[in-house]
């Protein structure tokens, strides 16, 4: 993509930037700490370098359409997802929404 080109957001609903500790686990093996940075009514952005970034660019592309459990220890929520983007070099990744534990808290964060 150019530097000059505009942002394409692919979000039909809007993100709200948030700085959210969550624990991820992805499979039985891979696990890890890290933050949500943005979150929106169908999907979020994750940054945890121990699940995204010590894979190998093949093993990334891979796990795009793989569930994701998030857990938000200090929401008492866990959110389900898959897996959409992986950015290796960010240790980053994103998720489309499929299962929410608590509608309640989750709308909550959404508003705050």
């Amino acid at each position: 993509m150019d530097q000059n080109e505009p942002f394409r957001e692919k979000r039909i609903h809007p993100r709200k930037k948030v700085k959210i500790t969550a624990l991820l686990k992805l499979g039985v093996l891979i696990s890890g700490r890290g933050y949500v940075k943005d979150i929106s009514a169908c999907g979020m952005c994750l940054l945890c370098p121990q699940v995204f970034k010590p894979m190998k660019t093949a093993q990334g592309k891979d796990f795009i359409g793989s569930a994701l459990k998030v857990m938000f220890p200090s929401h008492a929520l866990t959110v389900g997802g898959i897996i959409q983007r992986v950015d290796l070099k960010k240790g980053e990744g994103a998720i489309t929404v499929e299962s929410i534990s608590d509608e309640k808290v989750w709308n909550s964060l959404l508003e705050d």
